[in-house]
């Protein structure tokens, strides 16, 4: 996903046939910020998503929403359920009037679905760049302290950059995520308050997407795919969790599946990507590698919104096992495909 650097409105994302480097697991805290691309620093400075830094998880600071003691047990707030999260437009949660208390705030810059990012000049000119991701993939985190009755989990590096995150469910570790950019100011306070006004928002009024009731925004992923299906492909004991509002994985002793809803530019037999007939006069498009794995990633075009943007699905399915070379993963993750297309709405 790419953010527009362009003003409002939503910039789709280029489907590209990016395979992941490893097996899918849950990333330490060290690897938040990673799930987040920090979508603004493409429009200023330095592009941090592409840069490492040695970061470390610290104690909450008090005030600015932060209320002191971890909270425990199940999280039950209707507001912040993956199924509500979903339909949320998350552009008015960094608007001109959430942002205000920050100072002069310009405008909003949507990244997909969940993901959304804003520039505010504080009282003394200085620069905050801010994006705001929901469901965020939160991994082995540990929360540090509370914002609004949602643990607060907050992971910096350098002085100036920041991530601070609400945990919005346990099992998976989801939340909403902050990350604040300040050269010269607090980038962690900044952050909660700026978590503290969406998460107020989500309790109140909030913008929604517009989602027709055929959208994929309103899909659980983990259920695009039915378990009975993943039991043929998968053998021995497979996990299943969202890694996202609009991801999900499967793991198992062998391959790996992983299923995503995507708001991106249509697919197409670019890059060496081959066509596949899914059925029901329904084309994707395939790519495979196979290196010290074999692996697949079937894409296609489920809902055309106009000429240059749709809703899309994509499947990928990995085997770094050691019969990854007699293996067919495109034939196994086309086999999928065609259960997902039948499956979804």
């Amino acid at each position: 996903m790419t953010a527009s650097c362009h003003g409002g409105g939503t910039r789709p994302a280029t489907v590209a046939f990016v395979f992941p480097a490893a097996r899918l697991r849950r990333p330490p805290v060290i690897v938040l910020g990673l799930v987040l691309a920090f979508a603004l620093q493409a429009c200023a400075g330095q592009d941090l998503g592409k840069a490492n830094f040695q970061r470390s998880t610290v104690p909450a600071a008090p005030g600015s929403g932060s209320q002191g003691e971890v909270p425990t047990g199940p999280i039950a707030d209707p507001a912040v359920a993956a199924e509500e999260l979903r339909l949320i437009d998350p552009c008015p949660l960094v608007g001109a009037e959430a942002l205000a208390e920050l100072g002069v705030p310009g405008e909003p810059n949507s990244s997909g679905w969940d993901r959304c990012a804003n520039q505010v000049r504080d009282a003394g000119g200085k620069k905050i760049s801010i994006s705001l991701q929901l469901g965020d993939l939160l991994g082995l985190a540990k929360p540090t302290g509370s914002i609004e009755g949602l643990p607060l989990v907050e992971s910096s590096f350098e002085e100036s950059d920041c991530f601070v995150s609400a945990f919005t469910s346990r099992e998976p570790d989801l939340g909403i995520t902050a990350q604040v950019s300040y050269e010269g100011g607090d980038p962690c306070r900044a952050g909660r308050t700026v978590l503290q006004q969406a998460i107020k928002t989500l309790r109140a009024d909030p913008v929604k997407l517009d989602a027709p009731e055929e959208s994929l925004i309103r899909v659980d992923p983990c259920a695009g795919i039915d378990d009975a299906a993943v039991s043929e492909i998968l053998t021995g004991e497979v996990s299943k969790a969202a890694t996202g509002l609009h991801d999900c994985a499967w793991n198992s002793s062998g391959p790996d599946l992983t299923l995503g809803f995507r708001l991106g530019y249509p697919p197409s037999a670019e890059e060496g990507a081959e066509e596949v007939d899914l059925g029901d006069g329904l084309t994707g498009y395939q790519r495979m590698s196979v290196q010290d794995s074999a692996q697949c990633m079937v894409v296609w075009l489920y809902r055309p919104i106009d000429e240059t943007q749709g809703e899309v699905v994509s499947l990928d399915y990995t085997n770094y096992n050691t019969d990854a070379a007699s293996d067919d993963p495109c034939g196994k993750a086309g086999t999928l495909a065609r259960k997902v297309v039948a499956a979804l709405p």
